[in-house]
């Protein structure tokens, strides 16, 4: 490349130029500086670099931005949460009601979950006696573990059903 090429082509890339302008421009008569339409003049090369450059950067523009841009509404959102249907808790399941529900499959829980564990003695026989260890500490202190460990639980359970809910029925 010549000197005068190398010197456009250091112009071209320090421009910014939108693509709206070189569609509307491509030759750079209203967005080129004096010097470079200067270089256009009286090279003729440069004028090849001058297409190469808006062709470029056309084909740049129109592969990021080929679709246009979605218009902004900022209601999209709480339109679009306004329009869900309601939460589905069911007309006359109170809170305490849902308390028990939820209490009681916790409980069902545990239990598949111990009944799971104790057809799995190979996996579990280290778990068992560990915990028979412990069952038979409380037998010897004179109050059952077992027995303190669900009064536990009722109390835990009291406690959910006495106080509100913190998600109101809906």
């Amino acid at each position: 490349m010549s000197d005068p090429q190398q010197r456009l082509e250091a112009i071209l890339l320090d421009l910014e130029v939108g693509p709206a302008q070189l569609r509307r421009d491509p030759s750079g008569r209203s967005w080129l500086s004096a010097e470079a339409r200067a270089l256009l003049e009286s090279h003729p090369e440069c004028r090849q670099v001058l297409r190469e450059f808006v062709d470029d950067e056309l084909a740049l523009a129109g592969a990021l931005g080929g679709a246009p841009a979605p218009s902004v509404d900022p209601f999209f959102t709480a339109r679009v949460v306004e329009a869900l249907p309601g939460v589905r808790t069911g007309p006359t399941l109170s809170p305490r009601r849902r308390v028990m529900l939820l209490g009681c499959f916790h409980v069902v829980a545990g239990l598949l979950a111990y009944a799971v564990l104790t057809m799995v003695p190979e996996s579990t026989a280290r778990w068992a006696a560990q915990a028979h260890d412990v069952l038979r500490w409380g037998s010897d202190s004179g109050v059952g573990l077992l027995v303190a460990v669900a009064g536990a639980g009722v109390a835990v359970l009291i406690a959910l059903l006495a106080t509100r809910a913190h998600t109101p029925a809906a």
